[in-house]
């Protein structure tokens, strides 16, 4: 017996031809498409992901301290607003000068001179990196002796630091004292240390000794092969540059080095002109840091000719007072030495 279809209010019978396109319809059922390689890699590069730039601070300084690249602040914008807080970069500086701080630290100056040839050859310290964090525009005199202290602070406490005073009362005499801090045993005083050692230096006549060095001071605050700044070789210099030229020859920048510090001799002569030559009033600090030895050798002869002419005509026509006449001879004799040149080259004494 069959049954009575009953029909419903409100429902229709769907045609079974719909049944399919529905089907198809149906993700489910897709079948898959094959994406090429590049396709993919260039879905997965537009999803976000973490970059350095959303790492909070602290994780951002420990990876510039550990990193020892110097040109990751300057990578975007943003790291660099991130990483260039004071204090970020007094302990990046301290990172840098750890090691040659710790090594010649609170040494007596005759221990200290006595062994200056072996600390030369085995000095600690990252040569480059320092040269480079040198050359940092935010690196200046009071920066430098703010990281100074706050090095002795942490690490040097227990340490006696003897201060070496040269030619306090005359040209053959060196004090030895020390600053003390509260009522504890002598203790290092980074800006008192350095304000004395300058005060005395600027009194000091042009060419009074072959150059300053850090034998006198008995310091050694850099390694001696680091490479100075060319702006604090070439001049003009201010106040501010003057310190800190006056800071990295006491500390123990040795200039000119053969194959190490090796300075062109363009900046040598650029030294030489500003210094001396081309310069209105000659600075004495200036002159004792730089004019040595090292920058009259393997000059070319034609450009030492130009600077000898020059001086000539300076000390022969110039309205110098004798004191200046006496600096210019004394680096016109200089020259001819180095050079060897006869006789009608030489300049009159």
């Amino acid at each position: 017996m069959s049954l009575t279809p009953v029909r419903v209010r409100g429902k229709r019978k769907t045609s079974s031809s719909i049944i399919p396109n529905l089907a198809m319809d149906n993700p489910w059922h897709h079948k898959k498409v094959k994406r090429s390689l590049a396709s993919v890699r260039a879905s997965r590069s537009s999803r976000h992901r973490p970059s350095l730039q959303s790492l909070p601070v602290e994780l951002l300084e420990s990876i510039l301290l550990y990193s020892a690249n110097l040109a990751l602040p300057r990578s975007s914008p943003l790291l660099g607003a991130k990483l260039s807080g004071k204090a970020t970069l007094l302990r990046l500086f301290i990172v840098v000068f750890h090691d040659t701080w710790d090594q010649c630290f609170g040494i007596p100056r005759g221990e200290l001179q006595a062994d200056k040839e072996k600390l030369f050859a085995r000095c600690e310290g990252d040569v480059s990196f320092q040269s480079d964090m040198l050359e940092m525009p935010w690196v200046d005199i009071d920066f430098i002796l703010q990281a100074q202290q706050a090095w002795a602070d942490r690490y040097a406490r227990d340490r006696c630091y003897q201060h070496s005073l040269p030619f306090a009362d005359g040209l053959d005499k060196l004090h030895h004292y020390a600053h003390r801090h509260g009522e504890g045993s002598p203790y290092f005083h980074s800006r008192d240390c350095f304000e004395a050692d300058y005060e005395q230096a600027v009194k000091w006549p042009a060419l009074v000794t072959t150059s300053i060095t850090s034998t006198a001071w008995g310091t050694q605050d850099v390694h001696p092969l680091v490479r100075i700044p060319t702006d604090l070789v070439t001049g003009p210099w201010d106040e501010e540059k003057k310190r800190r030229l006056f800071w990295l020859i006491r500390g123990g920048v040795r200039l000119g080095v053969e194959g190490r510090t090796c300075i062109p001799w363009e900046v040598k002569l650029a030294c030489l002109d500003a210094a001396v030559v081309s310069a209105e009033e000659p600075d004495a600090l200036v002159i004792n840091c730089l004019i040595g030895d090292w920058i009259f050798r393997e000059l070319p002869e034609d450009a030492a000719r130009r600077q000898l002419v020059d001086l000539r005509r300076r000390i022969e026509w110039g309205g110098d007072p004798p004191e200046t006449k006496e600096i210019l001879r004394r680096v016109a004799t200089a020259l001819n030495l180095d050079l060897q040149l006869p006789e009608y080259y030489r300049l009159p004494g």
